[in-house]
């Protein structure tokens, strides 16, 4: 039976923002690095958007595989991180942040919708079904992690801490592909040009440190609170 009481102060509540924030980059960056790769020649990236460039021809499908293959292994590295420091009665918030931050709903939503680069990928081999095949895949993969994580948490009000652990996050990073669309959208067609590195805006760089900078301070706000807290405890 679990036992961990996962923590709902601001400081975890900013730090896993941020890491769903870098998680998102990650995943985009996979595309756009595996792009080059694969294509030969970089393309152009944003927040949340990449394109190859435009000699990749055919080979397009597996840069668009690398994302979700990325995501999924965080997931499944956070999962071994839970069962580790359960067994070993340590802290597993990193292990449940990993797999939090990597969206295994949303995921599912988006499969579920037709869309997502499991449902691009899965409509070249069947386009009638397509979508349930994205569907069926994308809970093979992410409810293992979901499960580790749920079966974790302490009994009491398990059902409302795990969805507000996964879903709460969730909510500042949604307007960000609208946001980028609306500012990026020319970069990614290829009608602006813009200072950039390796394809990626200097603009973009700097949000993205600004985010990792920000997931630093939540994490050693929370761990300072944390040491306070057991401090305190001690001499009592």
């Amino acid at each position: 039976m679990g036992s961990y009481r996962f923590p709902f102060d601001a400081r975890h509540f900013v730090a896993l923002v941020a890491l769903a924030w870098l998680a998102s980059f990650a995943h985009e960056f996979s595309h756009h690095a595996s792009g080059a790769l694969i294509c030969g020649q970089v393309g152009r990236m944003s927040l949340s958007l990449f394109a190859n460039d435009a000699d990749c021809g055919t080979r397009w499908p597996w840069t668009t595989a690398v994302g979700p293959a990325l995501s999924y292994l965080l997931m499944w590295i956070g999962m071994g991180w839970v069962i580790a420091a359960m067994r070993n009665g340590r802290d597993p918030w990193w292990g449940f942040a990993l797999v939090i931050a990597n969206k295994p709903f949303l995921r599912l939503f988006t499969a579920a919708m037709g869309g997502g680069d499991e449902g691009v990928l899965w409509d070249l081999v069947s386009p009638d079904a397509g979508r349930w095949i994205a569907t069926a895949t994308v809970i093979a993969l992410s409810l293992p992690p979901c499960i580790v994580c749920w079966r974790a948490l302490a009994p009491r009000h398990r059902g409302r801490v795990f969805a507000g652990a996964f879903l709460l996050p969730m909510l500042p990073v949604l307007p960000v592909p609208f946001v980028d669309r609306a500012l990026y959208g020319d970069w990614i067609a290829g009608t602006q040009s813009l200072p950039a590195f390796f394809g990626v805006p200097w603009s973009v760089w700097a949000v993205e440190a600004g985010v990792a900078a920000l997931l630093v301070l939540a994490c050693g706000w929370a761990a300072r609170r944390s040491r306070a807290t057991a401090a305190l405890a001690a001499t009592r």
